[in-house]
């Protein structure tokens, strides 16, 4: 039986993938079929012998494809109260308590037709990866593209799929190697503008990160003409 919103379950641990020094993904079995829409996300809670517990929200970083496991690529946040203990001392066989899909104001239907433009800084492209998958899985004809911005190559997640990738573009804000090919600095309007005229009209734009991205992101698609309709931002951090 497929849980409620509310319904907390045990789901193991099936495999820990070390992205970057400070970024895991790590693929949990649900004891049910997994159904959640791009975007959505799963709030993971730990329970400590004294009772004593602490539960976060993470994004899915992995599109529904009808089986029973779901990825969440976490960040360890030094001063946190889950991350640490999931890096440190979740492994392969561990169990944890999860409840969701939860949140619907911050996902992509992959019927919709219309043309999106995701900016993501750092790990918020977690919620992209989803995205991404999901529109290859239906072979959707929606204009999708990728506007990400990380502190330097070493930083960069799932770059076996989106380096490379035409519908992707990566700038590197601190640091870069030599003979990088994608972009620099941070992302500016003009960079913003330029892929914002790739499209024919209006579009549909997604922004995921930390609470400065998000809204540096959004002054920026705003002063490009953008409608605040047409932007759904998601945050973390303070």
């Amino acid at each position: 039986m497929i849980p409620t919103d509310s319904t907390w379950y045990d789901a193991e641990v099936l495999q820990v993938v070390d992205e970057t020094p400070c970024t895991k993904t790590f693929t949990f079995r649900l004891p049910h079929p997994v159904q959640h829409l791009p975007g959505q996300h799963y709030e993971l809670r730990l329970t400590a012998p004294d009772g004593y517990q602490a539960a976060r929200l993470y994004s899915a970083s992995s599109a529904a494809t009808g089986d029973d496991t779901v990825q969440l690529t976490i960040a360890h946040m030094v001063d946190g109260e889950v991350s640490p203990y999931l890096h440190d001392q979740v492994k392969t066989g561990s169990q944890v308590e999860l409840r969701g899909p939860l949140g619907r104001s911050f996902v992509w239907n992959p019927a919709d037709p219309a043309p999106v433009l995701l900016l993501a800084g750092g790990v918020g492209v977690s919620p992209f990866r989803a995205m991404l998958q999901a529109h290859q899985q239906v072979g959707s004809n929606a204009t999708m593209r990728l506007l990400w911005s990380c502190r330097s190559e070493a930083e960069i997640i799932y770059g076996d799929v989106l380096l490379g990738n035409p519908a992707v573009t990566v700038t590197l804000t601190r640091s870069w190697p030599p003979g990088w090919q994608g972009e620099t600095g941070r992302i500016n309007e003009a960079l913003v503008k330029r892929l914002l005229g790739m499209y024919p009209g209006r579009v549909m734009c997604y922004v995921c990160g930390m609470t400065s991205f998000v809204e540096a992101a959004n002054a920026l698609l705003l002063a490009a003409g953008v409608m605040p309709a047409y932007i759904r931002a998601e945050r973390f951090g303070s």
